[in-house]
């Protein structure tokens, strides 16, 4: 619920503290002229619009952490002049390998590129800031007050406990034995604590062993219209054919026909699912479910389609399943997930943390993620400037080999890849997103 003072308790986002890849990266263009000046005072009115958005992070004895708000005086700005249009996307990759320091905050990093008429804002985030909904209002929120548009406060609210949760989002009886197991196995070990210094030497030996790599596709207003008339004709979502022309490309260029079936997270919004109410703040609010399927290929498209939609359904309507992620992380010992990660890419020999690392395949790439933030209902002219296009690449977790990150703005959807080129070559995702295009663009 909301707190009330400068401290907000880190609940069901503690898990990606220490996390080495979980950067949530977006670019926002817009047309309009850029004013250097301006643009560093509108960051500035927005510390009493998002109290979140200046905050660190603060970790107690016992691995509790809180955001600590408004502990940060200014927020990191690099101003380019553009030189070629993917200029952003070179620093995206760059920024990446790149760590942000929690404790000492910010938790996000703009970069503006910008000409005679146009710019581009990249923001590189810390997870712990928000989901993808969350950064992509922000964001809107940066050029409304850049174009004079007063923005009203956004009463910051997190989820503080399991009471936030719906009444049926009780864990599973496997999640509670399992969380119980590895805590009792961490009560009884040396309990390592690891702070930023370690997390910094973690974060570049996983990048190190993971070369992330980043590009994006367009599907252009002609094709969209086309798509989304093949959707309602034959009764899937726009989110269902996407999965299913992911693992139809997926299944034909990287296991090349293999009958084994191709796992896909699909991140869900939680938002009006709780007790509280979190438009448009900032903060993580999402869920997931994981489906496995085998594309039919005597089957056509859209009979595959309708088979992946069957199967979300079938996830979404178990509260259960939706909340796993969720009451699994709550439950677990704070610093003991913190410890994980450093058994799996550090040097931690904690029995409970390898054995958690082992379990959760953090250590072991074994699904794609798809998440998908939806058509974002924007204005896109706001004054004299307008907002041409938003492209969103989804953080690439340690336990995936590549992610999608899939935002529709107007009527142009954006598909960002993110992938581990140590396992899947750049070639085989340039021809997986062709395949994609070619299925979702007929």
């Amino acid at each position: 619920m909301i707190q009330k003072n400068s401290n907000l308790h880190i609940y069901t986002e503690r898990h990606i503290l220490r996390n080495p890849s979980l950067t949530v990266i977006m670019k926002l263009s817009v047309d309009g002229h850029f004013d250097e000046l301006r643009f560093e005072k509108t960051l500035q009115t927005l510390k009493d619009v998002h109290p979140l958005l200046y905050s660190s992070v603060v970790i107690a004895a016992d691995g509790a952490a809180y955001y600590r708000e408004n502990s940060v005086q200014k927020l990191e700005l690099h101003c380019i002049k553009g030189e070629h249009q993917n200029q952003w996307l070179e620093t995206a990759e760059a920024e990446n390998k790149q760590p942000i320091n929690c404790e000492t905050g910010p938790l996000i990093r703009f970069f503006v590129f910008y000409n005679e008429t146009d710019f581009d804002i990249l923001a590189i985030v810390h997870h712990l800031l928000g989901d993808g909904n969350a950064i992509s209002r922000l964001l809107r929120d940066i050029v409304s007050a850049y174009a004079g548009v007063e923005i009203s406060r956004k009463e910051q609210v997190l989820i503080a406990s399991e009471r936030d949760f719906p009444l049926n989002a009780v864990p599973a009886f496997s999640v509670k034995a399992f969380t119980h197991l590895l805590n009792k196995m961490w009560d009884k070990g040396k309990q390592p604590r690891f702070g930023q210094a370690e997390y910094q030497e973690l974060f570049f030996t996983y990048h190190q062993t993971a070369d992330i790599g980043l590009f994006y596709s367009t599907i252009n207003a002609d094709a969209m219209t086309a798509l989304y008339k093949e959707c309602k004709a034959h009764g899937v979502t726009l989110n269902s054919a996407v999965v299913a022309a992911f693992i139809c490309a997926m299944q034909e260029h990287y296991r090349q026909g293999s009958k084994r079936k191709t796992a896909v997270g699909i991140p869900i919004n939680i938002r009006k699912q709780l007790s509280l109410s979190a438009d448009d703040c900032l903060g993580n609010f999402s869920s997931a479910v994981t489906v496995k399927a085998h594309y039919d290929t005597k089957k056509d498209f859209w009979y595959n389609a309708a088979l992946i939609q069957n199967k979300l359904k079938i996830k979404l309507s178990s509260a259960k399943a939706s909340w796993v992620v969720l009451n699994l992380y709550t439950l677990m010992n704070p610093l003991l997930i913190d410890a994980m990660y450093f058994a799996a890419y550090g040097k931690c020999d904690d029995k409970a943390a390898n054995r958690a690392a082992s379990l959760l395949s953090i250590d072991n790439p074994s699904a794609a993620a798809i998440s998908n933030l939806g058509r974002l209902n924007f204005d896109c002219h706001i004054g004299f400037y307008h907002i041409r296009d938003l492209v969103f690449f989804a953080p690439k977790a340690p336990g995936s080999y590549a992610v999608l990150g899939i935002a529709t703005l107007g009527d142009t959807m954006h598909i960002g890849f993110s992938y581990d080129r140590n396992i899947i070559s750049s070639d085989i995702m340039n021809k997986v997103s062709a395949k994609m295009n070619t299925l979702l663009g007929e």
